[in-house]
Order: C-alpha cells, then structure tokens, then sequence
C-alpha cells in the first residue's frame, strides 16, 4: 500500500510542473541548536571547500552538526544506493542537492553511460524522502541544480539543466521540502556580468563552485532556512 501511495504521487507530480514554485516562508530557524543536518549530494557537495565550509561556519556558530555526505560523480540513481548511510547518521534534517550530474550524463564525455530524464531524477528525489521519512527524519530541504554550466562546459554540454530544475520544485513542493532555488539565484548573479556564463564567474571549472559561488549558494542555503 505504501508503495501505490507513493507512486500515485509520482504520477500526479507529472503534470503538476509550476515554475512559480517559492521559498516557503519561515516564522523561525528551521534548524536548532543540538540538531544535525546530513547534506547529500554529488561532487559539489563533496569538496569540503566549497559551500559545505560556509555552511558549517555558520551553522556551527549556532549549535548545527554538518555531515557532508556528498560523493563526486554521483547522480540520483546512484545515490539512492547510499540513502541507507544518511539514515544512519539520524539525522534531524536532510537538505539534498543532486542534478549537475543527471542532467549531463550520456552526453558528450559521459556518452557512454545511460540517461537520467528529468522525470526520473524528480522521482528519485521523491523516493529518497519517502525512504528517509519512513526512517523518522522530519525536515528536508531541496535545492535545484544551478541551471546552466559556465565557459568550455557550456559548450559542451549545453543548456540542460533547466527541466532539472523545474522536477527539483515539483518534488520540493509534493514533499513539502524547503526550496533553496539556486538556479534563480546563479541566473540574477549572471545578468549582473555580461560576458558571465561565457566566462568562470560562480564556478572553477564550468561546474563545480569558485569561492563566489560557494558563498552565493551557502547565503541562498541559509536564507531559505531563515538561518
């Protein structure tokens, strides 16, 4: 019964895509001191010096446990191999970050590797919540891929992103996860340069995160946590 309930929720995501999809308002801090946060992710999340180093700055400051439980080159089918690891870690939280992966593999380099549509990264980001509510945690929070990457990786890859993003707030939304819309936020910051995302602004690489955009996306982090 559990599993009809869940994909009959799968089913109504698909033609509930609403790219209006907002950060849900926060009276209070949605994490307290004593609490522990797991912070799931793919490469991105991995490298201690990116976002995850601003996030424990800020989150150590008031009593917040960071658990980086980030694995370069992960994509969501993959990480749900692991969503038993975070659910060791009883966490009170988890924040889940995935889709600069899925929405480039089996092109280009990673040609050789099957595809993940941005419906199958939606459900799977749907199925590690179900899993990781059955397990007791109680606050989640989602955030989309950046939308687009920079420089030589933009040539190559193109603009994938996008739908990725748009399944990341169908999910947040059906899961009644906290949004962090960092594809919003990386956009507004590229208006700002015009030869940006031509050149590497907010990443190192054309993916992973320069110092810019580490603290852009840990400030986005922190404001959708009203932290």
């Amino acid at each position: 019964m559990k599993m009809k309930r869940l994909m009959a929720a799968v089913l109504a995501c698909a033609g509930a895509m609403s790219s209006s999809a907002m950060v849900k308002p926060l009276e209070d801090a949605w994490l307290q001191p004593g609490e522990k946060l797991v912070c799931f992710g793919d490469s991105i999340t991995a490298n201690e010096n990116y976002y995850i180093k601003y996030l424990r700055e800020a989150l150590g400051a008031n009593g917040v446990t960071v658990i980086n439980a980030g694995l370069s080159g992960d994509k969501t089918p993959m990480a749900l191999t692991r969503i038993r690891d975070v659910a060791a870690e009883k966490p009170d939280a988890v924040m889940i970050f995935f889709g600069a992966n899925d929405s480039v593999v089996g092109k280009a380099r990673w040609r050789d590797e099957p595809t993940v549509s941005a419906e199958a990264y939606r459900d799977n980001l749907l199925w590690m919540v179900h899993y990781l509510k059955e397990q007791g945690v109680k606050k989640f929070s989602i955030v989309t891929p950046t939308g687009r990457c920079e420089g030589d990786a933009l040539l190559e890859y193109g603009i994938s992103c996008p739908p990725y993003a748009e399944m990341a707030r169908v999910a947040a939304d059906k899961c009644d996860a906290l949004l962090v819309p960092l594809d919003v936020v990386f956009s507004l910051e590229h208006k700002k340069n015009p030869e940006s995302p031509k050149v590497l602004d907010l990443t190192r690489d054309g993916v992973h995160f320069s110092e810019k955009g580490s603290k852009l996306a840990a400030e986005a982090m922190l404001k959708a946590w009203n932290m």
